[in-house]
């Protein structure tokens, strides 16, 4: 054969590389001397894949043992976008843990966020972020979804659900479902003549919500109707700010279900407390039927949300019990004893100091104490903790109680301790319960949760759940707040295999018995995840996966619910990313691409890479994925990291095909390319901005308080250098074995800046640094440089680490021969 500069030598193929048959020379038919035309092209036309699952000298021509910050695109590989910073810095420079994009009623895309302490914020403008709430519970994760012109949002430590369920319609951050009036009215006959049958009535009454959502009844009261009157009903309950209506529901003459008339039985404000009434049996059971609103439970805080064929499905649920009254202290507000809130009773000796608080409080109404600076306790009231309103048991001897409550303090307040416990007055206090002084609590409102009581044989029958401050109080006029008390069983924490469902196109519409689904609750592992496909609903547990889908006649608890995979999970509420009809699932083993059939694992080339995550804080991961740049995005806590601290990027530009599998086709590149990026990120959305583009968001947990963009043409991550680099497979002229000389490199590249160009052995530490190039864009012309290197084997680096400076790279090609002087060493 003769070479293109005339001189014969022989030749016979070799490897192929990158699809190409390489010539291994044996014998040089020329003086061995450092002239280029003695030396062989190995030509990279393809820079592919990042792969960790082979030994780097492993790694096939046109894939990459080691590179860092880069993206690819056909034929290439180039610097990755950098991060610009797109709002001012939020206030004590907080970890960003959620950003999601909102669709208000108005069809405006509004940018939603929180942060690390819990502050909520909306995009009020372009470029500006306002405050909507403070004072939540600090280092939670959103996750959202909008439907019925809201955003219905969960909030969670990653493992169960820590804050109330939240609405915004872009006006109110309302909580999700209610409790409602926690006693009925007083009620008796009226001196009018009016239509009522004589017997035995109930009567209860239903708060509704500036959204519409009907809450549960109150507790019936009944009297017993002379007959031809009407009725006078007093002091009906009025509800927190959000209530905009009342309505009145009653039973005939000695029945049982409840019927409402809308024209004479409707409140239109919070504030009537007396109305009388008129109505024959005849009109009212042609009235609407108000009994299904008897098992709606109030919404638990939960872990994620997803909504489906017109209703919201709630998944990773923190338990508590339901039929305790009144311990959000929203189910109204006694008219007459002042400080009492409905469903507890005013301590004889201890009551006085206790109030209704309307403005400092979790949501809704909070109960105030407040200290006179002598009584030895204050604003203690109680309730029964034995059977409630319907005489159903509440607590029941031979389990272990634990409460929970939400405390705050003033700012002045010195002395004193809030408590919450359970007490006999036969058997005195069971267990300690909730304790917490003046210098524990703070001006924002805490969780402190402790142990009610240990199990009991038996539980006496006057048993009462009581909250109050003693030690006390003081100074005059200070005061301890509480809201959200929660009692719960010790034992089970979570409902994690348990699903609430919401009625049709009432979103706070809960039954406590027609809306829950199971999944497979005796697998040993948590709901983590939920997405909707093809008119199906799936749930994603920790190692496996389930579907559903609505049968159009039953309610959500009698639906079929099937394995899909007893394999595939995810631990993370964020670990399903959406593409095409298609989503991608990280789970422990992998990334899996899934459009319906069978999970197809995408990650296997970086195994070991997938391996070295932090799965203790596996529950933090996020995926992105970015269908207009076919980028799929997974952030991930690497080695020790307790966060997010760096972005593993799947390139599918060019399909999703296993690289390694690929290299033995004719179009070895066309295939998915994996890079990782150097992002340290919370939280990661895909974000509409105002122009009509879909841009990605990070949510920074680097301490700036921070929210970045990735920007094209942006060349630097907020002023910070980009520290991209792509690394060659190990390239040889020799084959599989021998030294060679690689005295020769050329390159079509273009950026800016200063590319550094290094090259390396198997198992070398240090690289040997080859020079630098300076960039231009566009370049004119190949770039050339004399290497020298001699070695069986090199892989070449190149890469910018200066703010301002990139590389796009298309073309490299090493020159070499087989050592002039030794093939092989002879010795080790």
């Amino acid at each position: 054969m003769t070479t293109r500069w005339g001189m014969a030598r022989e030749e016979r193929p070799g490897r192929r590389v990158n699809g190409h048959s390489m010539l291994c020379p044996y014998k040089i038919q020329t003086k061995a001397t450092m002239s280029i035309e003695t030396f062989s092209p190995l030509p990279l036309n393809t820079f592919g894949t990042w792969v960790t699952l082979l030994d780097p000298s492993d790694v096939p021509p046109g894939m990459s043992p080691s590179l860092a910050d880069v993206q690819f695109f056909p034929g290439g590989v180039r610097t990755r976008p950098g991060l610009a910073s797109q709002f001012a810095v939020l206030g004590g420079a907080p970890q960003i843990n959620g950003l999601k994009t909102y669709i208000t009623p108005n069809l405006v895309q509004r940018l939603l966020v929180l942060d690390s302490f819990s502050n909520f914020y909306k995009e009020s403008s372009p470029g500006v972020l306002s405050l909507v709430s403070a004072g939540g519970t600090p280092n939670l994760y959103l996750a959202s979804t909008t439907h019925f012109g809201r955003e219905y949002m969960a909030f969670a430590d990653g493992l169960m659900g820590r804050d109330i369920p939240r609405q915004y319609d872009d006006v109110h951050f309302d909580r999700v479902s209610q409790i409602g009036p926690a006693e009925g009215p007083a009620v008796a006959d009226a001196a009018d003549v009016g239509n009522i049958s004589p017997g035995v009535h109930q009567v209860s009454v239903i708060f509704v919500t500036r959204q519409g959502y009907w809450t549960v009844p109150s507790p019936p009261v009944s009297w017993t109707a002379a007959g031809g009157k009407k009725v006078n009903v007093t002091n009906i309950p009025t509800g927190p700010s959000n209530i905009v209506q009342r309505l009145l529901a009653f039973t005939a003459e000695g029945g049982a279900s409840f019927y409402q008339v809308p024209a004479t039985m409707t409140i239109n404000d919070n504030t009537t407390t007396s109305l009388e009434v008129d109505f024959s049996d005849t009109i009212l059971l042609s009235g609407v039927s108000m009994d299904y609103l008897f098992a709606q439970i109030e919404l638990p805080n939960q872990l994620g949300v997803v909504d489906y064929v017109e209703r919201l499905f709630w998944w990773g649920e923190r338990a508590k019990m339901f039929n305790l009254r009144n311990l959000t202290f929203d189910g109204g507000w006694d008219a007459v004893v002042t400080g009492r809130p409905l469903g507890w009773t005013l301590d004889t000796l201890f009551g006085a100091g206790g109030s209704r608080e309307s403005s400092n409080v979790v949501w809704g109404d909070a109960y105030r104490i407040t200290a006179d600076g002598a009584s030895t306790a204050r604003g203690m009231i109680k309730q029964n903790a034995i059977t409630d309103a319907a005489g159903n048991p509440l607590l029941v001897a031979n389990v272990d109680y634990s409460v929970r409550a939400r405390v705050q303090r003033s700012a002045n307040l010195a002395a004193g301790t809030m408590r919450i416990n359970a007490f006999s007055p036969t058997m005195g206090q069971l267990g300690t319960g909730i304790a917490v002084t003046a210098v524990q609590a703070t001006t924002a409102y805490q969780e402190f949760i402790a142990d009610l009581f240990p199990p009991q044989t038996s539980l006496p029958a006057d048993l009462t759940l009581r909250v109050y401050a003693d030690g006390t109080p003081a100074p005059s006029g200070e005061s301890f707040l509480v809201d959200n008390i929660e009692v719960f069983e010790t034992a089970n924490l979570q409902n994690a295999s348990l699903v609430r469902a919401s009625a049709t196109e009432a979103p706070e519409s809960y039954d406590g018995v027609t809306g829950i689904q199971e999944i497979a609750v005796n697998n040993g592992q948590g709901i983590r995840a939920a997405f909707v496909l093809r008119n199906n609903l799936y749930f994603v547990k920790e190692r496996s996966m389930y579907v559903t889908a609505t049968d159009g006649v039953n309610e959500p608890a009698l639906w079929a619910v099937e394995e899909v995979s007893n394999k595939v999970g995810t631990p993370s509420v964020r670990g399903v990313g959406f593409g095409e009809e298609w989503v991608v699932i990280a789970g422990r083993s992998g990334l899996y691409f899934f459009d319906g059939s069978v999970p197809m694992k995408i990650s296997q080339e970086i195994q070991p890479t997938w391996d070295a995550i932090n799965w203790q804080y596996g529950q933090l991961i996020w995926v992105q994925v970015d269908t207009q740049h076919k980028q799929i995005l997974v952030g991930v806590p690497m080695g020790a990291a307790t966060q997010p601290n760096q972005v593993l990027v799947l390139d599918y530009t060019q399909g999703f095909e296993d690289p390694l599998a690929a290299m033995f086709s004719v179009a070895p590149e066309r295939s998915r390319k994996w890079a990782p990026w150097m992002i340290s990120a919370n939280s990661c959305g895909l974000i509409e901005r105002p122009n009509g583009v879909a841009q990605v968001f990070f949510g920074s947990n680097n301490a700036s308080g921070k929210i970045y963009a990735l920007t094209n043409g942006q060349l630097s991550d907020d002023g910070a250098a980009i520290n991209s680099f792509y690394s060659t497979a190990f390239l040889a002229a020799t084959g599989i074995s021998g030294r060679n000389l690689f005295g020769y490199l050329t390159a079509y590249v273009q950026g800016a800046g200063s590319l550094a160009l290094s090259a390396f052995s198997p198992g070398d530490i240090v690289v040997t640094a080859l020079g630098n190039w300076t960039l231009a864009s566009p370049s004119s012309r190949d770039m050339e440089q004399f290497t020298n290197v001699l070695a069986e084997r090199v892989a070449y680096q190149f890469g910018t680490s200066a703010a301002g400076a990139w590389f796009s790279l298309t073309k490299l090609v090493p020159w070499a021969k087989p050592d002039p002087f030794a093939i092989v060493r002879g010795t080790n």
